[in-house]
């Protein structure tokens, strides 16, 4: 009960500080916060499923000095009462009016917005009548024709306070966009704007944001430019080392990334990067490909096969011959000699005339050997004959002295 009279005597002093009536909410603004709100967009994955997520932080500065004062006095009473109210008041103005925007701007589509916060709720008191409200808001972008990304969350922001309709003012809107996506618009022209961080100070509205399809993007970049591919192999370590060409326009951040990602899903390389050249990009990487073998006594043959991501205008095998086989999947053949074949021949050679040579002296030495044998047997009998002839020449004379 006390908290509910200490509200009502809090609005019943701030009644006598603002305007009221319909009027009041087209004319005047109420200064009632300092607001800064910082969002940032990325894709995220929520239940299994990846979406475009739009995450807030907003920071809100209690700077109405009627009823800063009056929740100091509440305070001296019960700091936990005067902090709750606070609390409260930062909910239903700041973050129930931010519902109520994004609710708004999707009633006349079929589209519903879901927005997940904190354990312990979006608004945290930070220090003495300042609060951080935390969200994340999805989904955040549409497609757009598969062209676009567009955020269906703009135009005049307002809320709601005693009944009255205000516009919702900020001191400073910064948004954060992913550095790898072209910015096709934003809409007022933010104050600063680097490496797709935008900023904008002063206003109350949310920007248009509309960004490039990454894949519309990379359609365009492909269709004003030849492509090149040159591709060598190593049959040691079973590895194609691939560079592929791009040229004829320049490359975008959204279209590196993307066409890395093509890349990527479709060779599964061990490694892979891209250098932006003149007028041009050039991507090079390392991929294990599919590789069957055959060998024969005289070569061995390779056959290497590695899927594209797409067309190429010009392809060239390092080394070898290709042909382009269903679903840009490149079918290559290399070939080698074997080194043992040339060895197998020459050494074929010195045998045979190793043998020959063998046979030969063989040979030789066969015929030299039945000609010593022939002339040794011949003096044999030649002296065996002579000892003979010189008995019998003896004999005779023995038989000249015998008497009659």
């Amino acid at each position: 009960m006390k908290g509910k009279l200490s509200v009502l005597l809090a609005v019943m002093i701030l009644l006598s500080t603002v305007p009221l009536g319909t009027s009041a909410g087209e004319d005047k603004s109420i200064n009632l916060f300092d607001v800064s709100i910082f969002l940032r967009v990325s894709q995220m994955n929520i239940n299994g499923s990846l979406v475009w997520a739009g995450s807030f932080t907003i920071e809100a500065n209690l700077v109405n000095r009627t009823f800063v004062d009056y929740l100091n006095s509440l305070a001296k009473v019960n700091e936990t009462n005067a902090t709750r109210e606070f609390a409260n008041l930062v909910y239903g103005v700041v973050y129930e009016s931010f519902k109520d925007f994004i609710n708004g701007r999707l009633s006349d589509s079929n589209m519903s917005a879901v927005i997940y916060v904190p354990p312990g709720g979006p608004v945290q008191v930070t220090s003495k009548w300042k609060a951080v409200i935390r969200f994340t808001l999805t989904p955040f972008f549409v497609n757009e024709d598969g062209k676009y990304l567009t955020c269906p969350y703009y135009g005049s922001m307002r809320m709601k306070f005693l009944g009255v309709v205000y516009p919702f003012k900020w001191r400073r809107f910064t948004l954060v966009l992913p550095k790898d996506y072209d910015i096709y618009t934003l809409v007022p022209a933010p104050k600063e704007l680097v490496d797709n961080v935008a900023v904008w100070e002063d206003g109350d509205y949310f920007p248009m944001i509309k960004l490039y399809n990454p894949v519309y993007r990379l359609v365009q970049f492909l269709n004003s430019t030849k492509r090149y591919l040159s591709v060598s192999f190593d049959p040691t370590e079973g590895l194609v080392y691939f560079n592929a060409t791009f040229m004829g326009a320049n490359a975008t951040p959204s279209v590196e990334s993307t066409l890395l990602t093509s890349f990527r899903e479709t060779m599964h390389p061990l490694s892979i990067s891209a250098k932006k050249i003149p007028n041009g990009l050039k991507v090079i990487g390392v991929v294990r490909p599919q590789v069957s073998v055959k060998k024969s006594w005289r070569s061995v043959q390779w056959l290497v096969v590695v899927k594209l991501p797409g067309r190429f205008d010009n392809i060239t095998v390092i080394g070898g011959k290709y042909q382009l086989g269903p679903g840009d999947t490149l079918i290559m053949e290399f070939k080698q000699e074997r080194n043992t074949y040339l060895y197998a021949i020459a050494g074929a050679g010195v045998i045979l005339i190793a043998g020959i040579v063998l046979f030969l002296r063989k040979r030789s030495r066969a015929s030299g050997g039945l000609g010593g044998e022939t002339e040794e047997k011949g003096a044999e009998s030649v002296g065996e004959a002579r000892e003979e002839g010189v008995l019998l020449e003896e004999s005779p004379g023995e038989g000249d002295g015998d008497e009659p």
